[in-house]
């Protein structure tokens, strides 16, 4: 049984109260950074700059809110096998040490008095095994189980428990509300599991009619597919991670949840990339529908984790990601939405000065959109 917990939590300012513009910023997927089969303290030092820049900037860009789009560390199972290579023999490494690199450089946002959510991506979940070979258990489907997740980024965990603008949670822990202010109006945030089942639907409708006429973003793992072609479709990984089971695919979602509900503006995502060429891969795409009210829903992806070029701008000498992060900045005076795409690793913004813009036009990187109906008038 799922449950609300403070679904009529007041809603509480977390910057200036009125200012001409304010920012939230998407952390794309960190799991390369946590993954101690990958070059380290290299990632874990990278995952701590991107919260130490988020730290900085809550002043600066006016920082309203954070959130993370899941898989936010590599080997969710507890345990994976390191295959053996030419100078050492095959072995069982512990997921804690992951989990831990995680904690300890989101505890750096969370010290900073920034609103934030989480959502768990499908190398969160309890046994998302990859130690099929030597011996190992094989890969576990469908997916489930979220302690380890829950332990750490759950509701009673300490960068949550008490904070004014955490609003509630499923009681898996998978699924959250955050409210923020931008501009001195309210937000509500919905951090969902990836592709929720029908019950999560029914707690996260609760969650949006306890907070009638409040503009909402979402969330969640597993939404668009990356634009190869110009193509804006939606990702649908559930036939193989939640086989079997009722979790929902994103159009499946569309069509019971988002576009009912007028006042959800946007939908957030990470999961999909392409393999990277020269330590650049392609993991952006925006697409637009209009829901049933005829307002419309900005759906964009930012998943970074094939980046692999460093400061040194050779390939291969970042852990997956090279500190990219995606902003939005709320122009209030202008009425406009500004994306933009910044590495505090490499110091450089992508999509100008001629940095590689991940295989699409810069238009995916760095754009405006027009407030939606959503922001200018509430229903």
């Amino acid at each position: 049984m799922l449950s609300v917990i403070g679904a009529a939590a007041l809603l509480s300012a977390t910057g200036p109260a009125l200012a001409q513009t304010f920012t939230v910023a998407v952390v794309p997927d960190t799991q390369n950074y946590s993954d101690i089969a990958l070059p380290q303290p290299r990632g874990a030092e990278t995952f701590a700059r991107e919260m130490q820049y988020l730290a900085d900037q809550k002043g600066p860009k006016n920082l309203a809110f954070v959130t993370f789009v899941g898989d936010i560390i590599q080997h969710g199972d507890g345990q994976f096998r390191l295959p053996a290579t030419d100078t050492a023999p095959a072995r069982d490494m512990d997921t804690r040490a992951e989990w831990d690199i995680a904690n300890r450089a989101v505890s750096i946002l969370s010290r900073s008095g920034v609103a934030f959510g989480m959502v768990p991506g499908n190398h969160d979940y309890d046994n998302y095994s990859w130690w099929a070979e030597d011996g190992g258990p094989g890969a576990a489907r469908p997916l489930a189980g979220g302690r380890a997740f829950s332990f750490y980024f759950g509701p009673t965990s300490r960068h949550f428990a008490g904070k004014s603008w955490y609003g509630g949670a499923t009681e898996n822990g998978l699924n959250s509300f955050q409210t923020f202010q931008g501009d001195g109006k309210p937000f509500l945030h919905l951090s969902l599991e990836m592709d929720p089942p029908p019950a999560v639907l029914d707690w996260a409708q609760g969650v949006i009619d306890a907070h009638p006429n409040v503009p909402v973003i979402i969330s969640t793992h597993e939404w668009l597919a990356p634009s190869k072609t110009g193509a804006t479709d939606r990702a649908n990984g559930t036939a193989s991670l939640f086989a079997g089971t009722d979790h929902l695919s994103p159009d499946q979602i569309w069509d019971r949840f988002v576009r009912k509900n007028p006042m959800i503006f946007m939908v957030l995502s990470g999961h999909a990339y392409t393999p990277a060429v020269e330590g650049v891969s392609l993991g952006e795409n925006l697409r637009i529908d209009h829901n049933d009210a005829g307002f419309p829903v900005y759906q964009v992806l930012q998943d970074f984790q094939g980046n692999t070029v460093g400061p040194d701008g050779q390939a291969g000498s970042a852990n997956g990601g090279g500190g990219w992060l995606r902003f939005m900045e709320f122009d209030v005076e202008r009425r406009k939405i500004r994306f933009y795409t910044y590495s505090p690793l490499l110091d450089r913004y992508a999509g100008r000065d001629g940095e590689a813009t991940f295989g699409v036009a810069a238009s995916y990187s760095e754009f405006e959109l027009d407030f939606p109906e959503q922001l200018l008038t509430r229903h």
